[in-house]
């Protein structure tokens, strides 16, 4: 399990980043909290514009959450007592918060890894003032152990003496498994050359027995013997074997000088894997090389992008045409109450109106000349108000259309970056198919040669 935190800010870039489809195989947003908005652009924008209003450079605090895929899957229960734990940890309990949850294909082994990222805002909205991030290594680090503990998950964390050695033991790992060509691990290497040795005295036995392994004895540049693995890497002979010196090593297998050098050791396990015929293997899993690996998630991104901008255009467009008639609607509903309210007044007029012996009177004092302007007067309100509201309504509906405008400028900018990201893989899948082709080549090549020696 890994945390890993930042202070940081950029709303746009944020959130392109994170709402980035083509690079991840799910996104899914899982939900806002202390924002007006659900919808990820105007809920960073919301809060950005909170921290430009403060001193505060970096208003956000973003978090990424990617737990051990080769322990176990989290429930959806243990995702989210992990984010409060670390939110409770960090200080930024209550603070506006968005979790999205990210599902993307490794390029190393090409399994699907689960990770989520969550993002706070660090302003105060009592105070106006940004919440101190100045520990959250160790916060985070406290965090990662606690939530082993409690998750019943296992950590390596190493200091001193026992880190060094788990470098040191690592990097042999990766030496000798190469581009995971090399079936052997470590122990399993020693283990065997250690078997040999025991089992074998004589040189010429064991240096025979060595090469049915795949092992070539050479001479080493800076040690006396080495070992030449099947990938080509070089190891120590006297260290494959515990509780065995380099003097003794020398005593066994007599001179140097009776055994190829390092360069001629390599060239010998190429002819032998240019020539040895590869036996298909008992396998319920096919190891694809990293060309296969990376052209698979190429082609998944490729069918992504496709399907991302027919639904993203269509949806905006679904929403512009919806939202044109809804403003239709409600101009027309708008005019119909309007003319409701002056049918009512000139209703209630009528019915206020004098007859007989009252209208004369009325006539005779002028009170008919005062309802004239009464009327008049209230016409030009009544007027006036229905002119504010017919104002008011196509300045929210000018609102609406321009938030879609810019919808659709958001949509541009986010297919330009994955447009970025697929053009970053095609590059690297074209450098690795250049790689094989001359790996393949070579091999050719020295098959011919060693065909021609032997002819």
């Amino acid at each position: 399990m890994i945390l890993k935190g930042s202070a940081r800010r950029g709303a746009l870039d944020l959130a392109l980043h994170l709402s980035n489809e083509v690079d991840n195989e799910r996104v899914v947003i899982s939900g806002f909290r202390g924002s007006a908005s659900d919808n990820i652009y105007e809920a960073f924008r919301e809060w950005e514009t909170i921290a430009d209003n403060t001193n505060c450079k970096k208003g956000f605090y973003s978090l990424s959450i990617n737990p051990d895929k080769s322990q176990r899957d989290w429930s959806e229960k243990e995702w989210q007592y992990a984010i409060d734990h670390i939110e409770n940890k960090l200080g930024l309990s209550g603070q506006p918060r968005a979790i999205i949850y990210h599902s993307k294909i490794a390029e190393k082994d090409g399994e699907l890894r689960n990770h989520c990222h969550v993002v706070w805002s660090r302003i105060n909205g009592r105070t106006l003032k940004a919440i101190h991030m100045g520990n959250d290594y160790y916060h985070l680090r406290t965090c990662t152990k606690e939530l082993a503990k409690t998750f019943d998950l296992q950590i390596n964390y190493k200091t001193g003496k026992d880190r060094i050695e788990a470098r040191k033991q690592g990097y042999d790992l990766g030496e000798s498994q190469g581009t995971n060509r090399d079936i052997d691990s470590v122990e399993a290497r020693k283990n065997t050359i250690a078997k040999l040795w025991h089992e074998h005295s004589d040189k010429k036995e064991f240096a025979a027995a060595m090469s049915n392994q795949g092992y070539i004895i050479a001479q080493g540049q800076r040690r006396a013997f080495v070992v030449v693995d099947r990938d080509n890497q070089i190891h120590s002979l006297a260290r494959q074997i515990d509780g065995v010196k380099t003097k003794q090593v020398k005593q066994i297998l007599g001179l140097l000088e009776n055994y190829p050098p390092i360069e001629e050791a390599k060239e010998q396990q190429r002819i032998i894997k240019a020539t040895n015929k590869k036996q298909p293997k008992a396998k319920t899993r096919f190891d694809l090389t990293r060309e296969q690996k990376l052209y698979r998630k190429l082609r998944g991104m490729a069918a992504r992008i496709d399907r991302l901008g027919d639904s993203r255009r269509k949806k905006l467009k679904r929403q512009t045409t919806s939202a044109k008639i809804r403003h239709h609607e409600e101009l027309d509903l708008l005019l119909k109450k309007q003319r409701a309210e002056e049918v009512k007044t000139l209703r209630q007029r009528y019915k206020k109106k004098p007859q007989g012996l009252a209208k004369n009177i009325q006539a005779v004092l002028g009170y008919e000349l005062f309802l004239s302007w009464k009327y008049a007067h209230q016409d030009r309100r009544l007027v006036q108000d229905h002119a504010n509201e017919k104002r008011l309504l196509a300045q929210s509906q000018k609102q609406e259309l321009m938030r879609l405008n810019r919808c659709s400028d958001l949509i541009a900018k986010q297919e330009r970056r994955e447009a970025k990201g697929f053009e970053r893989l095609s590059k690297k899948l074209g450098q690795e198919k250049t790689r094989a082709q001359m790996r393949r080549e070579q091999d050719k090549k020295r098959k011919q040669q060693y065909e021609l020696s032997l002819g």
